[in-house]
């Protein structure tokens, strides 16, 4: 993956395991489904709202703290690849959920993976 390139800032990301993009449209309020007919009634407010999800392999521990203060910031400037604009561009983003993945083993409990992601404002 030495060909992905995430720049939040300005400072560029140590290059992810894994790295998943999806696209979501958001739903106001008034949007529902009906129980009798099981038909939704939509409301969509915004579409292709951008979501990266980013895995790294923990080898080293400095990195993930490095990355952790990148994307605290509530809401941040990231370059990266557009895939539905087929461009490199800069977005306003941000990252509310962050994951450790442990596994046990002969002497405990280590971390195997760090995950977050990155969501379009």
């Amino acid at each position: 993956m030495s060909n992905v390139t995430i720049k939040i800032e300005g400072a560029e990301l140590p290059a992810p395991s894994s790295y998943d993009v999806s696209f979501e449209d958001l739903d106001s309020e008034q949007s529902k489904r009906y129980v009798t007919t099981g038909k939704l009634r939509r409301k969509r407010t915004r579409g292709e709202v951008m979501k990266i999800s980013l895995t790294y392999n923990l080898k080293d521990m400095p990195d993930v703290m490095k990355i952790m203060k990148m994307i605290k910031p509530q809401t941040y400037s990231a370059e990266l690849y557009l895939p539905n604009e087929g461009i490199v561009g800069t977005i306003e983003m941000y990252s509310n959920k962050k994951k450790f993945n442990y596994i046990n083993t002969a002497t405990g409990h280590k971390a195997q993976s760090f995950s977050f992601d990155m969501t379009e404002v």
